[in-house]
């Protein structure tokens, strides 16, 4: 066989290292984020304010509304506001979350459910979702891409605007 053939056929190590393989743990897949989940999820989670506020404050139809009720909010107010937070924030990200990780909420919001995760469960699965997409290093370099691009927009400035020579 040929130096050509050998190099041709040779398995790139650098792709078990980029993309570790997925497992189930307590019945959810551990994998790493495609972009386009990572863009559902930011989307969806962008929304969770706005939800969490809907729920807290049903009758407010707009800001100034909100505004004028959370003004108007005594005590006994207070601690309604209170316990509809305490159901819905907590409902609100088991779904985000199992939305996000691909698994039915029902596993975190269906007291019936046969499959049901604990809460020790759910650390254990976040926990691995959060090594499986540790995203450290992607932030750093996309810190240094706009470092890198604003001292060309600056450099491109200060010289006249112009690369040309």
């Amino acid at each position: 066989m040929s130096i050509f053939n050998k190099l041709a056929h040779k398995k790139d190590s650098s792709l078990d290292v980029s993309s570790p393989r997925s497992y189930m743990l307590h019945g959810v897949k551990i994998h790493k984020l495609t972009v386009a989940k990572y863009v559902e999820f930011l989307k969806i989670a962008d929304d969770l304010p706005s939800i969490i506020f809907n729920n807290a404050f049903p009758d407010a139809e707009n800001f100034a509304q909100l505004i004028d009720e959370i003004s108007k909010l005594d005590k006994k107010a207070i601690l309604e506001l209170v316990g509809r937070l305490l159901t819905t924030v907590p409902s609100e990200f088991c779904r985000l979350l199992a939305n996000l990780l691909e698994f039915d909420e029902a596993r975190l919001l269906d007291v019936n459910c046969a499959d049901a995760l604990s809460l020790n469960q759910l650390v254990e699965i976040i926990t691995a979702f959060i090594k499986a997409n540790d995203y450290s290093n992607f932030f750093v370099c996309v810190q240094k891409l706009m470092k890198d691009y604003q001292n060309l927009t600056t450099n491109t400035t200060a010289s006249g605007g112009s690369n040309a020579g």
